[in-house]
This record gives C-alpha cells, structure tokens and sequence, in this order.
C-alpha cells in the first residue's frame, strides 16, 4: 500500500537528491573524482570533508538504487511507527555520519593499523537507521536528543526489520562490500538509539 506524500517528506528527499546528484556529477560528468571525497581512514583527519562526501557517492548505478531503496524502507518504518517530526531524519544523518567514520576510523587505524582503507556510500547510514528503528520497535522513542519524535513500539515490525536487517548483514559479507562501513553504521544507530 502506497502512502500520500506528506509535508514531512523533504526530509528525505534531501538525501536523495544529495546522493543522485552526487551520482551525475561522478558517473555521468566525471566532474569529480571519487578517491578525492572517499572516506579513506588514513586522510580523514587532514581532510575532514571526506567525513561527509563519503556518504553521498557511490560505485555504481546499482549501489546508488540500493541506497536510494533504503531512504525509502526507512521512510515507511518511520511513518508506521508514528514519526511526528518534520526533521528527524535529517538530524540522524548528521549526527551518525561523523560518528560512523569516528567507528570505521577507530577499527582501521587503532585495530588493523590500516590507513588505506577506502569506502563510499551511503549504506553506513541506513544501518544506522536500521539499528534505530530495530530498537524503537521493542521500547519506542519519545524524544531523540532534544526534541520529541514520539516513535511508538511496534512488536509486529519487529520481525520485518529484523529480516531486512539480517538481510543486509548477510550482504554485508560479499565481495567488493565495506562490512565495517556496514557494522560501524550499525553500531552507531544503537548508539544515537540510547542518547
């Protein structure tokens, strides 16, 4: 069932758009370079930009529609759990980007003491969103930092987002596919989850 669009939908056309423009002007254009705004572990701190540009490009057409599908996933949870604000999914993706690449910075660098670890996508995001919207549907979510967002529990989209979830976890593990930009977008859901 297909619901109306709604005057909170901006939020996540923004993200949209961000991510097919960004598409245009790196696939179709060639106007930039991707290894020039990839998350790349050993140049995040002396080019923190790639914290943000990251998240917004892809590999290809297939990865950008992939992304592009979870916004829209993401967006029906929200309304089925009740979402009353007109910017919450914004503010999400600005606070988990940092703290995403913080995680995938962390695991590189301090774990695997890899400084030439690349990544682009915005997938890391979406599992965040994953991971928030997993545990509003067992205890809700009144307020998100300071602002209300009065997500209701929901039991029974419980099992759908936790398929979707394992599903993507699962894929996670395929070649040419960031399982740390994956698990630490989860990790950092969990964690804007308790705030």
């Amino acid at each position: 069932m297909l619901e109306k669009i709604s005057k909170e939908d901006w939020q996540y056309f923004v993200p949209f758009l961000a991510c097919t423009i960004c598409f245009f002007a790196t696939d179709l254009f060639g106007i930039i370079d991707k290894a020039s705004i990839a998350y790349w572990s050993g140049r995040l701190f002396y080019e923190p930009y790639r914290i943000i540009t990251s998240h917004f490009f892809h590999g290809d057409v297939n990865h950008l529609l992939a992304n592009i599908s979870g916004i829209i996933v993401a967006r029906y949870f929200l309304k089925s759990l009740s979402l009353q604000s007109d910017y919450f999914f914004l503010a999400f993706i600005v606070l988990i980007m940092p703290l995403q690449a913080f995680i995938c910075w962390c695991v590189d660098i301090l774990i695997y003491r890899n400084p030439m670890s690349l990544a682009i996508g915005f997938s890391g995001v979406l599992f965040g969103i994953d991971a928030f919207i997993l545990m509003t549907t067992i205890y809700g979510k009144k307020r998100f930092l300071f602002t209300g967002c009065h997500l209701k529990k929901d039991p029974r989209l419980f099992k759908s987002i936790s398929v979707l979830t394992g599903i993507g976890i699962i894929w996670s593990f395929l070649p040419g596919i960031s399982l740390l930009g994956h698990m630490s977008g989860l990790l950092a859901g969990f964690l804007l989850f308790w705030l």
